[in-house]
């Protein structure tokens, strides 16, 4: 099988994005005086959806009457571009791989969540847009992603097959859309993974004669803790760098006075290490450089006596298996 065209996606896959529209959306909202969407909620339910999808769902905006969340949604393009203007640059990393796809015949497209005019003015800024065969935003579809409609059209369009595409894509919403596209995926775990050692590898596994996987994730694959949800990085849940059953791991940052309730697990076991600061918990004040394991069943509170980042590893990945002791 040959691999003919790669479809991008553009935020968090070829344009670091994903902050510059969790801060202008809050920014909008503020500019109505509503409650903003917290940094936990939009990762793990709002991220990869179209502005328009995240007002029907935010708390604050959902029961509001479609010419206001056209009003808001203006707004957030609004401080969007600001951002994009300031900051927005070319990616080295990002522009060989144009030019190694391009070298190697391979088409190239960007298929995006955000409306037409920021992906336009990002890929632009970013010294890509000239690579690209066309674009597909979320104002040329009826349904975007997870619905898999820009990519299935964007197939279309290159009037190839869809084994013969190769999507790249960062979360759950998008690599749901691609996968039922039926084109190989290749995760994405940051912007740095997208660069010709981990596309061109893919597609070398996609052409060998006994690869029969459609989701890809590279060797080596970057993140970041900020993306992840409450730091947790290692799991059997998504957003993970490494997604198993196996255990979890987890770096978490409190400040001081943070508190979490008492709880126990049922079936995992964990082990907190105090990296910096200092703790109260299972009744005992714990400093940097100590760690406590608690066996499934053992109940304990959380209050950070200082600024405090932990380290966390429970044993093993087991969805729900938090228990308030009340």
């Amino acid at each position: 099988m040959k691999i003919k065209a790669v479809l991008f996606d553009m935020d968090g896959v070829l344009v670091e994005a994903k902050d510059w529209h969790y801060q202008a959306l809050n920014q909008a909202l503020a500019a109505k005086g509503l409650a903003p969407i917290s940094r936990h909620d939009h990762l793990s339910i709002y991220d990869g959806l179209p502005t328009k999808d995240k007002l029907k769902k935010h708390p604050q905006t959902r029961d509001l009457s479609p010419p206001e969340h056209e009003e808001i949604n203006n707004l957030k393009q609004e401080f969007t571009h600001k951002v994009i203007e300031a900051s927005c640059k070319p990616n080295p990393a990002i522009i060989e791989l144009m030019g190694f796809l391009k070298s190697e015949g391979i088409t190239i497209a960007c298929c995006s969540n955000s409306i037409r005019s920021s992906v336009e003015m990002m890929l632009g800024k970013s010294g890509i847009l000239k690579y690209m065969e066309f674009l597909i935003s979320n104002d040329d579809v009826e349904h975007g992603k997870p619905a898999p409609d820009m990519y299935v059209d964007a197939i279309k369009r290159l009037g190839v097959k869809p084994t013969e595409v190769l999507i790249c894509e960062d979360n759950i919403i998008g690599i749901t859309a691609a996968l039922h596209s039926g084109g190989y995926v290749l995760e994405i775990g940051t912007v740095e993974d997208t660069n010709q050692e981990n596309v061109s590898k893919a597609i070398a596994k996609i052409e060998s004669d006994d690869f029969t996987e459609q989701l890809i994730r590279p060797v080596t694959r970057t993140a970041h803790v900020n993306g992840m949800i409450n730091g947790w990085f290692v799991g059997d849940f998504y957003p993970a760098v490494l997604k198993t059953k196996n255990f979890e791991a987890g770096m978490k940052s409190y400040k001081k006075g943070d508190k979490e309730d008492e709880h126990y697990h049922k079936v995992a076991t964990e082990i907190t290490v105090i990296a910096t600061g200092k703790v109260i918990m299972c009744d005992r004040i714990i400093g940097a450089g100590e760690m406590i394991l608690m066996e499934p069943g053992v109940a304990t509170s959380f209050e950070a006596l200082e600024d405090t980042i932990t380290f966390v590893i429970k044993t093993a990945s087991v969805k729900g298996d938090k228990y308030l002791s009340n």
